[in-house]
């Protein structure tokens, strides 16, 4: 089939296609704006700031805790603690805070640090304001723990900076004492350096010590987290960490793994049955595979899943931590020595100048300590001042102007497409099923039979005769196609006498007899028509001749006796010819068109089988045959009564009249059958009434320009027989 085949089908199936593209639209609609309730989204967002601790040294130092991820802070954001201050904010009582955590959708960017916070639901000023409530409830608990952490720090350098300045004040106050009971005492050049070094020392070693301890809480936060991270990547499906036997670290090798086990399976239930131990324990294997396969699948839909390569460079930054920390104990260890060296040397010194410079470097030393701390004191003022914020509301949700759910223009685009494609289908369905004859195809491949001419439908000139048309109209040149293709099988083997017949009743057959008849004679064949349809007789009325004589008077012996009287009470004498040819030349009536004239039916007689199988009727075709150039005979449908096979086994040959989608494929092949069981050849099939969906339409329609074409179809009525 070409494509214009199939759009044939679907133009001619175009009504039931249009139905089920507005069935399946309705269904859609209805569904989509009645059945399902509208869902509103709304979502507000927080920046996560990663938290800057206060050191208590004044050089850039790594931080004292390792800093929250923002998968801490979305774990923070599901609390019920959280949840709590949010109900407090709509005023809901506690008992919803629950659910109020479960109706909460969250989601995370790692590399921005924004937390997405959304709310689902059927009321958009509730989604909003919700969303909002918890945002800011968050934002608030972060802020409490930032204000808690800041006013620990600041009681512990307030305790510290006390201690220090008792310390130096001690200091100072021993070097007075000192001064007072031995008098001034005075420090060479040397002995003032070395105290400078002892201090410089001392100071250096007590920020190494510092350094070590800050790295040593970092490193304890940067294990923390990876311990976490560590699980998280257990439990993926690159590790698989409780099936020990997988080592490979990938997906594809987790599966080409599980096809083994299942393929395994297969081969062990050859042998053993499925309650055997061996297939239980490959059912756990699989079982404990697929299980680990779907926590990876949800991780990585939750953005729980851990970047390998993340994770490796989490790993490298914990072992620089652990370098510099074991950098910073040698240093303290090497600063500690040269304390040591240096205060052996000042044993060396008279007694009241080692003293001295003992009480000095311990002022000093307590002096420097008492100036970092109040750096750091004031530094944490300041900042206590400054309040940074470190998780804050950026973009608060706004009220939703449309609903999430349903996508009615989604559902009912997809309606469409559908309902097209469920009418085509059934479309093809139905032409699948289809058992009538419709087109020229149907033709050839079922009845094996030449299409002479197909005449298409028109409402206009339905049961008219051509020569009621415009010359040039498409109804007009498909007879004359059809008149020239009867001629042209007419000649070899030569066609005198043809039966034109249909399968059934109301299939168009006397009038398309009559316009092949009136289009021959336009062409200047003479054409003599005979109505031997002795049942239900229709050209007489076609063409308003007078039917009270016709064949039948010529069959039952009545007009020949009566012509006989007549003749012998004139003249005296009887015709020279013979009766059947003065009879038949009294019957013959014109009807107004050059070239064709016709015999009609005459009255009913109730015998027909018995007077067209009489000798008169072959007497009678005898005789006509030599009346025109060709004798069509319209007779009665060949399905309902064997009139037609009758006249056909004394004929040269017939011409089977089909309307399209009428007679079923069954009952064309029984007609032929019945006639072809004559012997005499059907030259071919005039297919009728063809709709403008017919590939057989396609060359009337070029001529759409002249009149008929465009035209719609209008209601059809019942084809005259």
């Amino acid at each position: 089939m070409e494509i214009r085949d199939y759009w044939a089908i679907i133009w001619k199936r175009k009504f039931i296609v249009f139905l089920c593209v507005i069935g399946v639209a309705l269904i859609g609609f209805l569904y989509t704006f009645i059945y399902l309730e509208p869902v509103y989204s709304a979502t507000a967002r927080i920046l996560v700031d990663q938290p800057s601790r206060v050191l208590l040294i004044t050089s850039p130092t790594p931080n004292m805790q390792a800093p929250m991820s923002v998968e801490t802070q979305r774990k923070l954001l599901k609390s019920r603690a959280v949840a709590e201050r949010a109900a407090e904010k709509l005023n809901w009582p506690p008992e919803k805070a629950i659910e109020l955590v479960n109706r909460v959708m969250d989601k995370s960017d790692e590399d921005t640090g924004i937390i997405y916070v959304t709310i689902e639901g059927g009321n958009p000023a509730e989604c909003s304001s919700v969303a909002n409530a918890y945002a800011r409830a968050f934002e608030d608990f972060s802020k409490d723990l930032s204000e808690k952490s800041y006013r620990e720090t600041l009681e512990f350098i307030k305790q510290q900076l006390d201690h220090a300045r008792e310390s130096l004040e001690e200091k100072e106050k021993n070097i007075y004492e000192f001064n007072l009971q031995n008098g001034v005492v005075m420090l060479d050049e040397t002995a003032i350096q070395k105290n400078k070094n002892i201090a410089d020392f001392e100071t250096e070693r007590i920020r190494a010590d510092i350094e070590v301890r800050l790295l040593e809480t970092q490193s304890a936060g940067v294990r923390a987290a990876l311990r976490d991270k560590t699980l998280l990547v257990a439990q993926n499906v690159e590790s698989l960490a409780e099936t020990t036997q997988f080592t490979s670290g990938n997906a594809d090798s987790v599966t080409s793994m599980l096809m083994n086990l299942k393929m395994e399976k297969e081969w062990k239930l050859r042998k053993y049955k499925p309650e055997h131990p061996a297939i239980k324990d490959i059912d756990d294997r699989i079982a404990v595979m697929e299980k680990q396969m779907e926590k990876h699948a949800s991780d990585v839909i939750n953005n729980r899943a851990i970047s390998p390569a993340k994770y490796v460079q989490e790993q490298e930054a914990l072992e620089e931590l652990n370098t510099q920390i074991q950098l910073a104990r040698v240093r303290s260890a090497n600063l500690e020595s040269n304390i040591n060296r240096l205060k052996a040397e000042q044993l060396d010194y008279p007694l009241l100048q080692y003293e001295l410079s003992r009480l000095v470097r311990e002022k000093q030393i307590a002096e420097e300590l008492f100036m970092m701390l109040y750096e750091q004191h004031q530094r944490i003022m300041i900042e206590e001042v400054r309040k940074d914020v470190k998780v804050r509301v950026f973009d608060e949700a706004e009220t939703p102007n449309r609903p999430i759910r349903p996508n009615r223009a989604k559902n009912m685009a997809v309606a469409l497409v559908f309902g097209l494609l469920s009418g085509i289908g059934l479309a093809f369905i139905l032409e699948e099923m289809e058992e009538t004859v419709r087109t020229s195809d149907d033709v050839k491949t079922y009845l094996n039979l030449p299409v002479l001419g197909s005449i298409p439908y028109s409402a206009e000139t339905i049961n008219k005769l051509i020569t009621d048309v415009p010359l040039k109209s498409p109804i007009a040149e498909a007879y004359r196609r059809l008149s020239f293709f009867t001629q042209l099988f007419c000649l070899d083997p030569p066609v005198k006498t043809l039966l034109v017949t249909s399968s059934k009743s109301d299939e168009g057959k006397s009038t398309t007899m009559a316009n092949l008849a009136i289009s021959m004679a336009q062409e200047g064949t003479k054409v003599l028509m005979i109505d031997t349809d002795l049942r239900r007789p229709m050209l007489h009325r076609m063409f308003g001749v007078d039917n009270s004589l016709g064949l039948s008077s010529i069959l039952t012996g009545e007009l020949e006796a009566e012509i006989a009287v007549s003749d012998l009470s004139v003249s005296g004498r009887l015709p020279k010819e013979s009766f059947m040819d003065v009879v038949v030349d009294r019957l013959i009536q014109p009807v107004g068109i050059k070239g064709l004239s016709m015999i009609p039916s005459g009255p009913l007689p109730a015998n027909s089988i018995e007077l067209l199988r009489s000798e008169r009727m072959l007497q009678f075709l005898r005789c006509v045959e030599r009346k025109a150039d060709i004798v069509m005979f319209d007779s009665p449908p060949s399905i309902h009564v064997i009139d037609s096979v009758v006249m056909a086994q004394m004929l040269d040959g017939v011409l089977l009249v089909i309307n399209s989608g009428r007679i079923n494929r069954d009952e064309a092949v029984q007609v032929k059958y019945m006639i072809e069981s004559t012997k005499t050849p059907i030259i071919g099939v005039a297919l009728n009434n063809i709709e403008a969906s017919s590939p057989d339409y396609y060359y009337y329609y070029y001529y759409g320009g002249y009149g008929y074409g465009s035209r719609q179809r209008q209601k059809r009525v019942k084809l005259k027989r």
